[in-house]
C-alpha cells in the first residue's frame, strides 16, 4: 500500500508537490506547518498542534495501522497534512475518519480534494467500507471539496463544538463516503 510513495501530485494550475507518509523525522517541518496556520484554522482542530510536546509524540508513536498521515511537501516544505484515523477491531473496524488540513497559500488549487482523494484510494485498499469526515458547517469550502470527492451530508449537529478561544459554540457538518458502493 505504501510502496507508491513518495508520489507526485500535479495540481490543477499545474503546481506540483509530493506525497507520501509521514516519517518521524518530519517534526520540525511538521511543526513549522502548523504553527504557521492562520488562528481561525486552529480553533477547531480536535488537538493543539501548536503544542510541540503533541507533535512530537505524534512523530515518536508513529502507527499506520491506527493513523495513517499523508503529507504533501514542495521544496522541503509541508502544505499538508491528511490523516486517515483506523481502528483496528470491534464494531467501528470497517470505518475510517478523514482529517484534512491545507496550508493557506495552496487553497483552492485542488491540493484539499487531491489529499481526500489520496486518503480514500489507501482507505480502499485498507479494506475500508465507509469513510466519515467532520467540518465546521459554516467552512463550506471544505465542505464541498469532501462532497465533490464522494461525501455525501448526513447530520447537521448544533452547536456541538465550542471555539476554546472565544468560548462560542458552532455546528458541524458529518459527511460519510460509502466505499463499497465503488
Amino acid at each position: 500500500m505504501l510502496q507508491d510513495y513518495p508520489k507526485k501530485a500535479l495540481l490543477k494550475d499545474g503546481f506540483s508537490c509530493t506525497l507520501r507518509p509521514m516519517i518521524s523525522d518530519d517534526l520540525e517541518g511538521l511543526y513549522r506547518f502548523f504553527v504557521s496556520l492562520p488562528e481561525k484554522d486552529l480553533r477547531y482542530l480536535r488537538d493543539d498542534p501548536t503544542d510541540r510536546r503533541l507533535v512530537e509524540k505524534w512523530c515518536r508513536q508513529i502507527n499506520y495501522d491506527k493513523v495513517l498521515p499523508i503529507l504533501a511537501e514542495h521544496e522541503d516544505r509541508i502544505l499538508a497534512n491528511a490523516t486517515l484515523h483506523r481502528q483496528t477491531s470491534g464494531w467501528g473496524k470497517h470505518v475510517g475518519e478523514m482529517r484534512v488540513t491545507i496550508a493557506t497559500e495552496v487553497r483552492q488549487r485542488g491540493l484539499g480534494s487531491r489529499m481526500v482523494e489520496e486518503l480514500s484510494n489507501l482507505a480502499r485498499a485498507a479494506g475500508l467500507d465507509k469513510l466519515c469526515a467532520r467540518a465546521i458547517a459554516s467552512q463550506t469550502d471544505a465542505i464541498k471539496v469532501f462532497e465533490k470527492n464522494g461525501f455525501s451530508l448526513v447530520a447537521t449537529l448544533k452547536n456541538f463544538v465550542k471555539d476554546v478561544h472565544q468560548d462560542e459554540y458552532q455546528d458541524i457538518a458529518m459527511l460519510v463516503k460509502d466505499l463499497s458502493q465503488e
